[in-house]
Formats: C-alpha cells, structure tokens, sequence
C-alpha cells in the first residue's frame, strides 16, 4: 500500500528534558503550528516519534519495516494526526478551487480532506413527509463495500487528501454487515460519522468500540407536535433520549432539521431546547425531490428575514451552526467574518464531497438528482474528473464573478427545486 509522506516541519526543535525537570518524560519539542502560527512546546508521544520516524525516510519509507509497531493501513491516519498538530506539513492537495476570484483564501482554495457520504442501505424504520428518496435499490453486497472503500483509499493517495465516510442510509444499522464495513473504514485510516435513527447503547458501544465516529447526525423537524406529524409519533422524544445516551458515551451530536413554510418559527425555539441535549444545530432548506415535492419553503423575503434573526441568535446559543451558505450574504452585511460554507468549502458539490447510494450511483449532492456515474463500472476518481462532475464544482455562471462566491456559491437544490437552469441561474433564494 503506497502512502503520502508529509515532511518534517522545519521549525520544529526537539530535546531531552534535563532530568530536573520531571513535568516532561522523553522527549520534548517545540515548533510554530504552520496554519495557526501558534508556538506549541510538550513531551511527544511514542505515536509522534514514530511518525517523524516515517517522514524522515520520505520515499525511502517501506511499512513492512515497522509491521510490529503499526498496521500499514493505519499509517497514513499516523502520519494525519502528526500533519493536524504541525508536526509535519503535507505537500499541498490536488483538490483546489480554480476560478477568476484569485482572492480565495488558501483554507478555501484547497481541500485537505474529502468526505463519502455513503447510503449503505435504503432500509428505514420511519416513514418521513419530506424524505428524498423512497425507491427500492439493490442492496450493497460486502465485496462490493469493501471494493467502495479500496477505491477511496487509492483516490485520496492521488489527491493528497484524508478520507471521511459518512454512514449514512435510510438507516446505516439496518445494513446487514455495517460493522463490517465501519471497522474496514476504520482500518484504511479514514475518519467516520454517522447519519442515521435513535439506535440502541448497545448499537453504539460496538460501533465506539471499533473507532469512536467523529460525530452522530439526527434529525428533529421541529417542536414535538410539529417534528412527529413528519416523522411519526413519538420520534421527538425517542430523539431527546437518544441525544441524552451520546452525551453520556461522549459521542458528539448534531441535529439537523429540513426547513420548510410551515417549521421556520420553530427553528429557533427548537435550537434553544436543544441547548441541554445536542452539541450542535442546524438546517438545510428543503430539496423538493421525492416525497419533499409535496411541501414548500417559505417566500424569498421571509426566508431572508429569517436568516438575519437566526444569525443574530447564534450569538446567544453556542450550538447553532451555519450550513446553509446564504448565511454568508447576512454576515457580509454585517462585516462580520464569513464562515466556510456548507461543506467547509463554500457549494462543496462534486469539489470535496460526493454521496455514493447502494447500488454504486454517485452523485453530486443526494439533495436531489445530479448523477455522475457509477462506482463499480468506472473509478472514483476517473468520476471526480468528468465533465460532469466539473460542471457541479463550476456552479451556477451568475455567481462566478461574486466576491462571496469562494464560501458561498447558493444552494443548487434550491434551485433545482424551482425549476431553474442551475448551471447559469443563481440560487433563487439570494437576496446579495
């Protein structure tokens, strides 16, 4: 298995403490954390030994040298952590942001990391007004997850990124060897989170025990009445519990809710509910596909009314997050800093994200249809590269001249909902 090798950071100096000073054991260090440009000084682990180990060999690194010390498939995950504390810098990632705004900020131009969202199974035991996709797939077979996840591995070596894949479904735990493919996750180094029902503690403590997900993602729709005419009756407390079991296994939680005509006065109620239970909270507007054809969104005026109200709450609950990156116009106004957008890299479409369903379709957003091919007929990354995916990752022409463009980009199931030319119209719910 190759690997990416990340050089030695060369602010780093490294010293035996003198035996006075017992605070430290083992070696020490200190070196400037080439983002943050923050001074670190500490002992260092055996993990970070081993990894400036593996960087200063370079090319000459061979893994079945170090066989009894690390798994080869958990060395690029080392050598991650070893680049995340600035003990090592990557060369720079292939997956970057071409366009004609040049003042893109180096944390928006390149991506370091890209995540699979993963619909390992269209299985769900509820039954939602506004869900996207009710059809029946061909189940994911093990081989062919297992085939998924070589192929990402090998995609993330050519692009010099770090892997996450988000289990998600229907419901991941209805997947017959989800287990299975989680720890195989696991084992190429990738990092997890999961997208999914309630499940049981002891669900949980198998999958904790494999490697604790980076966090767990619920849905509410709003207050109990409203949330259980969507998602059936009872689901509102069944998620307050649920909420309450991963605090206690130290699980990060996050809530997500689909905004909609008739649940916009309940977002802001609900994220301040939510303050004892969840770690953090957001929303996507409503993608009118599948069933969520059905309901509506709210007007353009009202819509961004809204969103000045819940910027200005955010700064009074601390779990309310930013997805949607319209935000990013009600934070211009304000000359307040622009947060990422809603993959951390404005429209992450087909750019640091791609959903992969059951069967091997991937797509651009599952928000709603943008098919791009299928992973056991062509590779990742022979995808990544077509000129579909490229039109998903260009965006709309209107917003290509917009100064916000790098973190924004709007919303194109948003448009897709209203029946308009995504590729040249502009979201139309911008109000920039």
């Amino acid at each position: 298995m190759k690997h990416n090798i990340p050089t030695i950071n060369p602010t780093l100096e490294i010293s035996r403490p003198a035996r006075e000073n017992r605070q430290l054991r083992g070696w020490g260090a200190v070196w400037k954390h080439p983002k943050t440009k923050k001074i670190n000084s500490e002992a260092l682990a055996p993990n970070d030994l081993l990894a400036l180990k593996i960087a200063s060999e370079g090319s000459r690194f061979k893994p079945e040298k170090y066989r009894r010390m690390i798994l080869p498939s958990r060395v690029n995950l080392l050598l991650a952590k070893a680049v995340n504390k600035g003990l090592l810098i990557s060369p720079l990632p292939k997956i970057k942001r071409h366009g004609r705004n040049l003042s893109i900020p180096d944390r928006l131009r390149y991506a370091d990391t890209f995540t699979l969202q993963w619909h390992i199974t269209n299985a769900c035991g509820l039954h939602c007004r506004h869900c996207y996709d009710r059809t029946k797939r061909s189940r994911l077979a093990l081989p062919g997850g297992i085939k998924i996840l070589a192929d990402l591995s090998k995609f993330c070596l050519k692009y010099r990124v770090r892997g996450h894949v988000c289990f998600t479904g229907g419901n991941p735990f209805l997947h017959p060897h989800f287990q299975r493919l989680y720890r195989k996750a696991s084992g190429y180094g990738f990092s997890t989170s999961i997208l999914g029902n309630p499940v049981s503690e002891h669900e949980l403590v198998k999958i904790i025990d494999i490697q604790m997900p980076g966090y767990f993602q619920v849905s509410l729709e709003g207050l109990a009445a409203h949330n259980d005419q969507i998602r059936g009756k009872g689901h509102f407390r069944r998620t307050l519990k649920f909420l309450k079991t991963l605090r206690r296994l130290n699980i990060s939680s996050a809530v997500m809710l689909t905004l909609t005509e008739n649940n916009i006065n309940e977002v802001i109620p609900l994220a301040d509910k939510l303050r004892k239970y969840a770690d953090y909270f957001t929303f996507n507007r409503l993608s009118s596909a599948g069933e969520g054809a059905a309901l509506n969104l709210p007007d353009k005026k009202k819509y961004a009314e809204f969103l000045k109200k819940y910027v200005s709450k955010s700064r009074q609950n601390r779990i309310i997050g930013f997805k949607d990156n319209l935000i990013n116009i009600v934070l211009k106004k304000r000359k307040m800093r622009l947060f990422d957008g809603c993959t951390g890299y404005g429209c992450g479409a087909a750019f640091n994200f791609l959903a992969v369903l059951s069967d091997g379709e991937v797509h651009a957003c599952r928000k709603f249809s943008s098919p791009l091919g299928n992973i056991f007929k062509t590779r990742l990354s022979k995808i990544y590269e077509s000129g579909a995916a490229k039109r998903y990752r260009r965006g709309a022409k209107e917003c290509a001249a917009c100064n916000i463009r790098h973190a924004c980009g709007g919303c194109l199931a948003a448009g897709y909902s209203k029946g308009i030319k995504i590729f040249d119209k502009r979201d139309p719910y911008c109000f920039y």
